[in-house]
């Protein structure tokens, strides 16, 4: 009956030295996965970080180019502008000399 009694205690603590290296084994994966997921999510948060920073260049960078552009369309607007009285000018002028031309005889 003594016999009895160990090896049940015996199955007993071989099942429980079992489940517990079993739930070892269980949480030591779980724990590796955990560790990769993190590694992978500070990874891509990185990678994120990384391309606004670039966004936020680029975006910089446009609104110089944006008030550059302005600058130039104003110069070209005045450039536009003195142009259209040097023809108007130029018209005026060329009128009053085939005014005076046209009483010359031609050869």
């Amino acid at each position: 009956m003594l016999v009895y009694v160990w090896v049940t205690l015996a199955v007993s603590a071989a099942v429980v030295v079992g489940t517990t290296v079993f739930a070892l084994g269980r949480g030591l994966t779980a724990w590796r996965a955990f560790r990769r997921l993190r590694r992978h999510a500070f990874d891509g948060l990185d990678d994120v970080s990384r391309r606004v920073m670039g966004i936020e260049r680029r975006l910089a960078t446009a609104g110089a180019s944006a008030a550059r552009l302005d600058r130039a369309r104003a110069e070209l607007q005045d450039s536009l502008a003195t142009a259209a009285v040097l023809a108007s000018a130029f018209g005026e002028a060329r009128t009053v000399v085939s005014r005076v031309t046209g009483f010359m005889p031609r050869k």
